[in-house]
């Protein structure tokens, strides 16, 4: 059990530095255009941060990894924590 949940716990690790690594990449360099328009649709300091799809897709990766780190783990009977 504790094998399956480290390795789940890597994998959100992994997926949530790609999506780092993919946001940082889309923010400093001009690629395609995004899929939302943020400027008209939320704030401007909202709308800076997601100039392109690769910094959306790359945000919704680092949103998406965090879930198998933060999850709840299942505890065993029988232990009282």
């Amino acid at each position: 059990m504790r094998v399956c949940m480290r390795k789940a716990i890597i994998v959100g690790w992994i997926i949530a530095s790609a999506g780092t690594a993919l946001w940082f990449y889309g923010y400093h360099v001009a690629g395609s255009p995004s899929l939302i328009d943020w400027h008209a649709n939320t704030p401007w300091w909202v709308a800076d941060f997601l100039p392109n799809i690769e910094s959306e897709i790359g945000m919704a990766l680092a949103c998406i990894g965090m879930v198998p780190i933060y999850w709840p783990r299942q505890r065993r009977e029988g232990r009282k924590h």
